[in-house]
C-alpha cells in the first residue's frame, strides 16, 4: 500500500515542490552559544529534559523504535522500505502514520502529519551559516540546530538571547532525545523526532 494514502493523505500532483524555505534572521550570537546545561550556575537549576530513546536498530535508526517514560513506552515505530520500497515512515502508537520521508528522488521529501507540509528535506533544514547547523521553522517558530561537543542542540533562533529546546547524543545503539518541558508543550516533539532522524539516518537530505 502507498504510504500516502494508507493514512488518507493528500498526494499531491507535484510532490517535488518545495514548502517555504525562508530563513530566519541568524541568532545574536551564533557561532558561540553556550553549552545550555552545563553552564549554568549551581544556584540555577537544570530544566527537566524528557528522554526518547531510538533503540532496537535492524540494523540501524533506518529501522527502530523510539521509546520514552514511562516504562520504555513505544511512542514511534520507523519503517524504512517498508512496506513500500523507497519510503520511511513512522507510525504513531496508534499505528497511525505520522510522519512520511520519499527517498525516491534525488532530493528526498518529508511530510509529518499536521505539522510540516510536504516539502524537500533540504527545505525543512535547511543549511545554516555556522559549521553544520541547520534552521527549521515550525509552528510559526524557528529554530537552529547547532552541533556543540557530543550533542546537537535546538535552540530558539532571531534576536536576543537564544532558548533551547532539545538536545541529541548518540551513543552505543541508540541515538537519545531529549526535550524541554516547554518543547512538549508547545508541540515540537514529531519534529524534533522527525529531524532527529533525519540528522542522524547518514543519508543525504540536502
Amino acid at each position: 500500500m502507498h504510504p500516502y494514502t494508507q493514512g488518507g493523505w493528500r498526494n499531491p500532483v507535484n510532490p517535488n515542490a518545495p514548502g517555504s524555505s525562508s530563513r530566519p534572521p541568524q541568532p545574536s550570537i551564533f557561532g558561540a552559544l553556550p553549552d545550555p546545561f552545563r553552564s549554568r550556575s549551581r544556584a540555577t537549576p537544570n530544566p527537566t529534559l524528557i528522554s526518547f530513546t531510538f533503540g532496537s536498530f535492524q540494523p540501524n535508526i533506518l529501522n527502530c523504535t523510539v521509546t520514552g517514560a514511562p516504562q520504555s513506552r513505544v511512542y514511534f515505530r520507523i519503517m524504512t522500505d517498508t512496506p513500500t520500497v523507497g519510503y520511511t515512515v513512522f507510525l504513531d502508537a496508534a499505528n497511525q502514520p505520522i510522519t512520511i520521508i520519499d527517498w525516491r528522488s534525488e532530493h528526498p521529501i518529508v511530510e509529518v502529519r499536521g505539522i510540516l507540509s510536504k516539502r524537500r528535506t533540504a527545505d525543512c533544514l535547511p543549511l545554516g551559516t555556522g559549521p553544520s547547523s541547520r534552521f527549521v521553522a515550525v509552528l510559526g517558530k524557528h529554530f537552529v540546530w547547532v552541533p556543540g561537543g557530543d550533542y546537537i542542540f535546538l535552540y530558539s533562533a532571531g534576536v536576543g538571547r537564544p532558548q533551547v529546546y532539545a538536545q541529541v547524543s548518540r551513543g552505543e545503539g541508540a541515538v537519545t532525545l531529549e526535550l524541554t518541558a516547554e518543547a512538549i508543550q508547545i508541540g515540537l516533539l514529531e519534529i524534533c523526532v522527525t529531524a532527529t532522524f533525519l540528522l542522524q539516518c547518514g543519508r543525504n537530505i540536502d
